[in-house]
């Protein structure tokens, strides 16, 4: 037996910021589509600032597949997401998480917090600061946290489309678990820059094409790099209802035993506006 599509649910928002939470679920939905195997999270779907509001905004997504019969599987991911913003400032938190079991044996297992400041000076120039936590059993982290800023530069921004592009610096610690691998509680403290571009495109009334960069260099030895580039295509086809096709290619140059160092991924989601 396998459970509907994902279930999105808004929450606390004026009645006329209302109709302006469906693009903070879509972004949501974008956000948790896509798993960050590269270490790499790409939040800046969540900051379309020629269409997101003022004010309060948030929202939640909780899915759940399960099988059971020749298969035994159990996969639960959630997330919820929250904005304040204003004319010169911004604020977003977003918190997920995702467990899943195969015959009795945990295959997933992620959790992530990530918490973002931006300041605008002008309309084409913004600093912001970040801050994250996360857990992998997947990529085997027992601990991965990280603290950056650095300014960004909006180079076009129309309801039409959008080019941005950002760089920061960033300390990151990292702690492997314990286990049988040669690698087994390794504790890396690591600058890096992470810089990004992103590029929105409307190409019909309601479908647009979003893609971003990520590159991320160890500042200490430039080979030691992290790369995820995101293709999305969403389509609206009513007030309501929102589909979205990604596929992401990411890149790790130094990954942990056993971990792959490219990952690619064809995902699609369905999401439902409030």
């Amino acid at each position: 037996m396998m459970v509907p599509p994902p279930l999105l649910i808004g929450f606390v928002a004026p009645r006329w910021q209302r109709g302006w939470v469906g693009a903070w679920l879509l972004a949501l939905v974008l956000l948790t589509s896509v798993e960050a195997a590269a270490q790499i999270v790409n939040v800046q779907a969540l900051f379309d600032e020629a269409t997101s509001p003022l004010g309060v905004s948030g929202g939640a997504e909780l899915s759940l597949d399960w099988r059971t019969g020749s298969t035994e599987l159990l996969v639960v991911r959630g997330a919820v997401m929250g904005q304040w913003r204003t004319e010169k400032h911004t604020v977003l938190g977003v918190v997920r998480g995702e467990y899943g079991y195969a015959q009795d044996t945990l295959i997933v297992s992620r959790f992530l917090e990530h918490v973002r400041y931006r300041y605008r000076f002008t309309e084409w120039l913004a600093a912001e600061t970040f801050l994250q936590h996360e857990l992998d059993a997947f990529r085997r982290l027992r601990l991965r946290g990280l603290a950056g800023a650095g300014p960004r530069f909006t180079l076009w921004s129309t309801e039409a489309g959008s080019l941005v592009l950002g760089a920061a610096v960033m300390l990151e610690y990292e702690q492997l678990r314990n286990d049988g691998e040669p690698d087994a509680g390794q504790e890396r403290l690591d600058p890096r820059l992470s810089s990004y571009v992103m590029g929105r495109v409307r190409l019909m009334e309601n479908m647009s094409l979003v893609e971003t960069l990520y590159v991320q260099p160890r500042l200490t030895q430039w080979r030691d790099v992290r790369v995820l580039n995101e293709t999305l295509l969403t389509v609206e086809p009513n007030k309501r209802f929102i589909f979205s096709m990604g596929f992401v290619l990411t890149y790790d140059a130094a990954p942990p035993a056993t971990v792959s160092r490219f990952d690619t991924q064809l995902r699609s989601s369905i999401g439902v506006k409030f």
